[in-house]
């Protein structure tokens, strides 16, 4: 954990698209920002997805000079002078641009040594990474004290971990801190000896993966797109009028959340 002021990063990682990472960066976000932390995310996928999902039309038009790759384009830059307010109070965002391209060169430390100037602001800065291998994710990853791979019950995602076990340890500066996160656990079929979902798991298991504690793994759920594409909130109690009631993926969330703080949090019903 860090110390007073500084600040968490956590940075979610895989080479397969699809995986979920900004499904889980969204509602991570918002369910550490209702908590009470000061949060801010990076989006750092060309697709855009994060930063159109908490930036409203007047704002992401102001991301063309405030962005990820001009924040990276200076050593002597401070973060802080990036980030732009979201819809979501307590969220702030330094967005995205096609110009991330155009950064292929950058030494893969740069974002390391610009975190400091986020301490005493954020207590949490969270980095949605694209579905690549280059030095845009190194430099993610080289900044983390977390980095979170989702994974789908798929031998896609299980071989795109495998590659990033072996390369992280050898690209990364004192790589720690790597879990496989499961996305879309099905508690029906975890006692089932014939259920390929354990199949799965196995294959993870006998690799020594390093894998989130259960209570993190996201639930099998479409109720997921009611949150990511219409922007509805979560919540574990009955009889919140417009809010995606599902316990599984509140409880999941929550845990999640909670991996990366000492303290224990104090997390609204709705968020």
């Amino acid at each position: 954990m860090k110390n007073d002021g500084e600040t968490t990063v956590v940075s979610f990682v895989s080479i397969k698209g699809g995986t979920g990472k900004t499904n889980a960066v969204i509602n991570l976000a918002k369910c550490l920002a209702a908590a009470g932390k000061r949060v801010l995310l990076i989006d750092s996928d060309l697709n855009n997805s994060l930063s159109l999902h908490f930036l409203d039309e007047a704002t992401l038009e102001n991301t063309k000079s405030l962005n990820i790759a001009d924040a990276l384009s200076n050593e002597d830059n401070n973060l802080c002078d990036y980030t732009v307010e979201t819809i979501t109070p307590g969220i702030d965002l330094i967005a995205s641009t096609p110009y991330l391209a155009d950064l292929r060169t950058l030494s893969e430390k740069r974002l390391k040594r610009l975190v400091p100037t986020l301490y005493g602001k954020y207590d949490i800065l969270i980095i949605d990474c694209p579905p690549t291998y280059d030095n845009i994710v190194l430099n993610a990853v080289n900044a983390s004290d977390y980095t979170i791979t989702p994974v789908l019950k798929d031998l896609f995602s299980f071989n795109a971990a495998v590659f990033l076990s072996n390369v992280l340890p050898r690209d990364v500066d004192d790589f720690k801190n790597w879990f496989i996160m499961i996305n879309g656990y099905d508690r029906r079929y975890e006692d089932s000896k014939s259920a390929r979902q354990n199949d799965y798991l196995d294959l993870y298991r006998e690799k020594e993966f390093p894998m989130t504690p259960k209570e993190t793994w996201f639930p099998w759920t479409v109720m997921i797109r009611l949150i990511v594409d219409y922007h509805k909130n979560l919540t574990c109690a009955k009889g919140n009028y417009g809010s995606v009631y599902n316990p599984d993926l509140y409880n999941a969330v929550s845990a999640l959340a909670g991996c990366f703080f000492d303290e224990e949090l104090v997390i609204p019903e709705v968020f």
